[in-house]
C-alpha cells in the first residue's frame, strides 16, 4: 500500500484515496478569490499609481492568484474533459459553466448598477454607445465602461476590471478542445516537450525586455501556460508524487521565482504542483463557505462592488472598512449567484447539454438540406442556361 512504508503516494492515488473529490480544491478557489478582491481593494482606494511599487516589492503574492487560478483550472477541467463522452458535450458543459454566471453580472451591471450611480441622465445613459457595448462582455468581448459611472474614483471609469481573463479562460478551453481533438492526451511525453521548451523561450523573450516589466500584471500567456501545467498535471497524475517535502520545495521556488518578473515563467511550474498538493488534501468542510462553489461569483461581482464602495464613501477609503464591507456584500451576492444561478443550470446540466446536441444536430440538418437544395436549383439552372445556348 502506498504510504504504508513511508513511500508516498502519487497524485492519483491521493486522488482516489479521497474517493475521487477532495475539498481542498474548494478552499482554494475561495481562498484564491479572496487574495485576488483582496489585492484590488488597494486599486479600488488609491488608485493604479499607488500599486506600482507593490508590485515590486510583493509581485510574489500579488503575481501568484491567477495563475494558480489557472492552474487549479487546467487540472479539474482536464479531468471532466477525460469523463466526456465528446468535445460537443465538454463544450456545452464548459459554456453552462461559464456564461449564465457572467450574463447575469454584466446585466446587473448595465441595467442596476449603472442607472443608480450614472453621473449621467437616464436617457443619455440608455443611449450611449458604451451601454450598448458592455453587453459584448456576455461573448467574451472586454470593454470595460460603462457611461457616467465611476468617472470620478481613484480608479476611474472602470466598472470590472476583473473581466480580462474572460477570453483567456476561453483560449485555454480551446487549446484543451485541440488537445483532446489531436489526441494529444494520449501522448503526453510530446506535451511535456512542448510546454518546457515554451516555458524556456518565453523566460529567455523576458530577460530582454526592459526593468518596467517588473511592475506589469502577469501576461495572459502566462495564465494559459499555468492552465496547461495543470493539464500536464493531471495527465502525469500516476507519475507525480503527492509529497509534503516536494510541496515545500516547490513554494520555496514559486515564491523565489515570482519575485522577479524575469523568471515568472520559470514559476509556472513549482506553481502548478503547489496547486494540485493543496488542492488534493482533503480537510473537513467546516464553514458555510464550503457548501457551493462561491468562488466564481465572489470574482465575478467584487470588483464592481469595491467601485461602488470607493464612490459612494469618499471619505472613508480605508482598506481595514472596505475590504470587509466589500467582502461581505461579495459573498451575499456570490451566495445568490451559486443557489439561484450556477447551481440549478449544472445540476440540469445533462438535459441541458442533450438539448443543445439535438437542437446542433437539427441544424446541422436543415443547413444539409439548405445547402442540398441550393445546389440542385443552381443545377437546374445552369442545364436550362446550356439548353438554351444550344437551341
Amino acid at each position: 500500500m502506498p504510504g504504508s512504508s513511508g513511500e508516498s503516494m502519487t497524485l492519483l492515488q491521493r486522488g482516489e484515496a479521497a474517493g475521487g473529490a477532495t475539498s481542498g480544491f474548494d478552499y482554494l478557489r475561495i481562498a484564491l478569490a479572496i487574495s485576488i478582491m483582496a489585492w484590488h481593494t488597494m486599486v479600488t482606494l488609491y488608485g493604479i499609481d499607488f500599486e506600482r511599487p507593490y508590485w515590486d516589492s510583493w509581485r510574489m503574492l500579488a503575481g501568484s492568484g491567477l495563475p494558480m487560478f489557472f492552474a487549479l483550472s487546467g487540472y479539474l477541467v482536464t479531468g471532466s474533459l477525460v469523463k466526456t463522452e465528446s468535445i460537443g458535450k465538454f463544450l456545452s458543459a464548459r459554456a453552462i459553466r461559464i456564461y449564465p454566471a457572467l450574463a447575469v453580472e454584466v446585466l446587473l451591471s448595465a441595467l442596476i448598477l449603472g442607472p443608480l450611480l450614472t453621473t449621467l441622465p437616464l436617457s443619455a445613459y440608455f443611449a450611449s454607445e458604451q451601454f450598448w457595448a458592455y453587453f459584448h462582455n456576455i461573448l467574451g468581448i472586454i470593454t470595460y465602461q460603462l457611461p457616467g459611472l465611476f468617472d470620478n474614483n481613484p480608479f476611474p471609469s472602470v466598472a470590472n476590471i476583473s473581466l480580462w481573463t474572460i477570453p483567456t479562460e476561453l483560449h485555454c478551453y480551446i487549446a484543451m478542445t485541440a488537445i483532446a481533438a489531436f489526441g494529444l492526451l494520449r501522448r503526453r511525453s510530446l506535451m511535456l516537450a512542448v510546454f518546457l521548451l515554451a516555458i524556456v523561450w518565453e523566460t529567455y523573450k523576458t530577460l530582454h525586455m526592459g526593468p518596467d516589466i517588473q511592475f506589469m500584471r502577469p501576461q495572459n500567456r502566462i495564465l494559459i501556460a499555468s492552465s496547461l501545467g495543470g493539464v500536464l498535471a493531471y495527465c502525469y497524475r500516476d507519475r507525480i508524487p503527492h509529497s509534503a517535502a516536494a510541496f515545500v520545495v516547490a513554494l520555496a521556488l514559486q515564491l523565489i521565482l515570482t519575485r522577479y518578473a524575469v523568471t515568472a515563467w520559470l514559476a509556472v511550474i513549482p506553481t502548478v504542483y503547489v496547486v494540485v498538493y493543496l488542492g488534493l488534501l482533503n480537510p473537513p468542510k467546516y464553514t458555510f463557505l464550503l457548501r457551493g462553489d462561491y468562488s466564481y461569483g465572489l470574482y465575478l461581482f467584487a470588483f464592481p462592488i469595491q467601485q461602488t464602495y470607493a464612490m459612494l464613501f469618499v471619505h472613508h477609503r480605508v482598506w481595514w472598512i472596505s475590504f470587509p464591507v466589500a467582502l461581505g456584500a461579495g459573498l451575499l451576492y456570490a451566495v445568490f449567484s451559486w443557489h439561484v444561478i450556477e447551481k440549478p443550470l449544472l445540476l440540469r446540466r445533462k438535459a441541458i447539454v442533450s438539448w443543445c446536441a439535438t437542437g446542433l444536430r437539427a441544424l446541422g440538418r436543415a443547413g444539409r438540406q439548405v445547402v442540398a437544395y441550393a445546389f440542385a436549383g443552381a443545377s437546374v439552372q445552369a442545364t436550362a442556361a446550356v439548353t438554351s445556348e444550344i437551341e
